[in-house]
């Protein structure tokens, strides 16, 4: 039986208000504020950004507690756990935990990273570029130029790579999309809400617009297993791999192996 806060499904006019309360502040961090702070704030460039973008995702954070306590009530563990979907996957007829779901993450990830990382779709972010010229990415906004010998034992960049991390995969990025969004989207979007939340992640990514359309097709699958088998984790997993590449190369960057 469905409970009342599965019935109180979202509009589709909320759910892209909220959608646009995560992503216009990221647009202007990267494109309003940055370039303020650039030139008088004592960072390296690159660091600088990261931290913005970072503080991006705790509002993201901050954005979900407050809709999820206009919601509940109180933020207790039996309602978040029933309202984000904070259990292992559910079989769809059984009803019953199914971890073999979880497997089910490896084509999903295969098929992000062969959009988003192969390389062979670059085409895209250089058209979009060579319309609107100032799309272009900055040097800083590329994580990879800060495998630097400057920073050779800079350990604290361990710490911004795990803030980093915890709120891009979880508390962030996912807990806003997969968790807040995505349960409360089938009354809009019915069976194709995985495919809109997705779209809508992609789209998000205003701070990196040269990529987006890429970005769009790369995330259109995240949410997928996350509404069949009405579970936050795989989405989780299939996000988070990314965070082992970070983390290698910032482990790479400090001990000066590059």
């Amino acid at each position: 039986m469905r409970n009342e806060m599965e019935i109180k499904q979202y509009s589709v006019s909320k759910i892209m208000g909220l959608w646009a309360l995560v992503a216009v502040p990221m647009f202007i961090l990267r494109f309003g504020v940055m370039p303020v702070l650039a030139p008088v704030v004592d960072l390296h460039p690159g660091i600088l950004y990261w931290l913005l973008m970072i503080v991006g995702m705790i509002w993201q954070f901050v954005l979900s507690v407050i809709v999820l306590k206009r919601e509940l009530g109180d933020l207790s563990w039996q309602k978040l756990k029933t309202r984000l979907w904070l259990n292992h996957p559910l079989h769809p007829r059984s009803h019953r935990v199914y971890k073999l779901a979880y497997a089910f993450t490896v084509p999903i990830i295969m098929y992000a990273f062969f959009f988003e990382s192969s390389g062979w779709f670059e085409f895209m972010s250089e058209a979009m570029i060579r319309l609107f010229p100032f799309m272009a990415p900055e040097d800083y906004t590329m994580i990879q130029n800060l495998v630097s010998p400057e920073f050779v034992g800079d350990w604290y960049l361990l710490g911004i790579a795990l803030v980093s991390c915890i709120f891009n995969y979880v508390l962030g990025e996912e807990l806003f999309f997969r968790g807040v969004l995505l349960p409360k989207m089938r009354g809009a979007f019915g069976n194709w809400d995985w495919a809109v939340n997705g779209i809508l992640f992609g789209a998000y990514h205003l701070h990196k617009i040269a990529e987006m359309p890429l970005l769009v097709i790369g995330s259109l699958f995240y949410g997928f297993l996350n509404a069949k088998y009405r579970s936050f984790w795989p989405s989780v997993i299939i996000h988070g791999v990314e965070a082992i590449p970070l983390l290698l190369g910032v482990f790479i960057g400090i001990l000066g192996l590059a």
